[in-house]
C-alpha cells in the first residue's frame, strides 16, 4: 500500500487563524472609518462579495487543474500516492445485496447538558440504524450535584458545601469527557450489531476524545481498546463530515466524482497526535503498571499500520471527504461509502450516517431534556425559576 508522503502535502496546509493572524490588523479594522450603517453597506457588499468569491472559485479552478495534470501524476510515478477510480458496476452490486438488505449500519449520539446551581446533568443518546429498520436506541442520564449538609452543621460544613456548588462542581462533567463517552458508545453498539455487519461512523477512527485519557478519569486503555476491536473487526469505515485536515481537502479539489486517494496511514496520525499529546511517563494503575506513552505506543505499533486515512468524492458537485478505513478493505469500505452517498445527490454524503443523526436527535431532542429537568424543578422549588437559566424564562 502506497502513502503520500507528509512532506510532499506540507505546501496544503493552509491554516486559517494564522491566515487572519498575518494579514488583519486590529487597530484598522476597529477605526469608524471601516464600518458603515447598513443601508450604506449593503450598498456595496453583495458586489465585493461576488467578486471575491468569483476570484476564489477561479483561483481553485486553477490548483485543481494543475494537482490532477502535475501534482498527482508526480506523485504515483514516484509511489507515494495511490489514486483510483471506483468501479460503478460494484457499487451497484453492494447496493443490492449489503446496503438495502440491512447489511450495513451507521450510529450517531447526542448530548444534552443542564447545569443549575446545585446539579450539573447530561442525557447521552445513541441510535443506530440500517435500511431494513432493524434500529436501537440506548440512552443514559448522568447527574451530579453538590454537597449536602449533614444534620450537625459548622461553618466548614457550610463552606464546603458551598464550594460544592461552585468551580468544583462545574468541572464533574467535563466535556470532554462527555464526548469521550459518547464517541466510545456509538463505536460500541455497532460492534455489537449482527456479524458480517458493515459499520459506518461518523468522524475520526481516531477522536480526540477517546485519545486524551480525560485527566484523572484514566480512559485512554479502555478507549484504545475498543478502538483496536473496530480494527480487528475491519467490517468498517469512518467519514468526516468537518474535517480539520484542510490540507487533505486541498487536495480533495482536484477529485472527480468517483476518485479517491490513500493520504497516510494510521501510524503517520498516531505519530503526529503523540507528538501534541501531553501523555506521562508515569506508571498507572488503572493500566496495569503502565504509563499513558507505553498504552499508546503499544496501540500504535499493533495497529496503526492497519489503517490508512484517504479522501473520496462521491458527486461531481459535492465537496470532498476524508475517511478512514483498515487498509486491506479499502477497495470494499470505498465502495460501500460511496454506494451510500449517492442516495444523497449532489451532497455526496452516506444517507444512513445522516439518519442515524437525524433519528437520533429527532428521539432524543436537548430542549425535551431541559425542559423536562426545568419542570421538576419548579415543582420541587414551589414554582420557583431561580434553578433555569434567565435565557429559558423567556421562552
Amino acid at each position: 500500500m502506497r502513502v503520500i508522503d507528509p512532506e510532499a502535502t506540507a505546501d496544503f496546509n493552509p491554516e486559517i487563524d494564522e491566515t487572519f493572524d498575518s494579514n488583519l490588523n486590529f487597530e484598522s479594522i476597529i477605526d469608524p472609518a471601516c464600518w458603515k450603517p447598513p443601508g450604506e453597506y449593503y450598498q456595496t457588499m453583495p458586489a465585493a462579495a461576488r467578486a471575491a468569491i468569483n476570484q476564489v472559485v477561479e483561483s481553485d479552478g486553477q490548483v485543481r487543474r494543475e494537482l490532477r495534470e502535475v501534482f498527482f501524476p508526480q506523485l504515483v510515478q514516484a509511489g507515494k500516492l495511490e489514486w483510483e477510480k471506483a468501479n460503478p458496476q460494484y457499487i451497484e452490486a453492494l447496493q443490492r445485496k449489503r446496503l438495502y438488505t440491512g447489511q450495513v449500519v451507521a450510529a450517531d449520539g447526542t448530548i444534552a447538558r443542564y447545569e443549575t446551581l446545585s446539579l450539573v446533568g447530561t442525557q447521552i443518546a445513541i441510535s443506530r440504524v440500517s435500511y431494513q429498520g432493524t434500529t436501537g436506541q440506548f440512552v443514559s442520564n448522568i447527574m451530579h450535584w453538590g454537597r449536602e449538609l449533614p444534620r450537625n452543621t459548622n461553618a466548614a460544613d457550610i463552606v464546603a458545601a458551598l464550594n460544592s456548588r461552585g468551580e468544583e462542581l462545574k468541572n464533574k462533567i467535563a466535556n470532554l469527557f462527555l464526548y469521550a463517552l459518547m464517541t466510545y458508545k456509538e463505536r460500541q453498539v455497532l460492534l455489537d450489531a449482527p456479524p458480517d455487519t458493515f459499520k459506518l461512523i461518523q468522524g475520526t477512527l481516531f477522536p480526540h476524545e477517546m485519545l486524551s485519557g480525560s485527566g484523572k478519569q484514566h480512559i485512554l486503555l479502555p478507549c484504545l481498546k475498543l478502538i483496536g476491536a473496530m480494527i480487528d473487526d475491519g467490517a468498517y469505515a469512518t467519514i468526516v463530515s468537518q474535517s480539520t485536515d484542510r490540507d487533505l481537502l486541498a487536495l480533495g479539489l482536484a477529485l472527480n466524482a468517483g476518485e479517491y486517494i490513500v493520504v497516510r496511514s494510521g501510524e503517520d496520525i498516531l505519530n503526529r497526535y503523540l507528538d501534541k499529546a501531553h501523555y506521562t511517563d508515569t506508571a498507572i494503575p488503572q493500566y496495569g503498571g503502565k504509563s499513558q506513552k507505553e498504552v499508546f505506543n503499544e496501540f500504535k505499533d499493533k495497529y496503526g499500520k492497519r489503517v490508512v486515512q484517504g479522501v473520496l468524492r462521491a458527486h461531481a458537485m459535492s465537496a470532498p471527504y476524508v475517511f478512514y478505513c483498515n487498509r486491506d478493505r479499502l477497495h470494499e469500505a470505498v465502495h460501500i461509502l460511496l454506494a451510500d452517498a449517492a442516495n444523497t445527490g449532489p451532497r455526496g454524503f452516506p444517507l444512513l450516517v445522516d439518519l442515524a443523526d437525524q433519528y437520533c436527535s429527532g428521539a432524543f431532542r436537548a430542549s425535551e431534556y431541559t425542559n423536562h429537568m426545568n419542570a421538576e424543578f419548579a415543582r420541587a422549588s414551589g414554582g420557583s425559576v431561580m434553578y433555569q437559566s434567565e435565557r429559558s424564562t423567556r421562552d
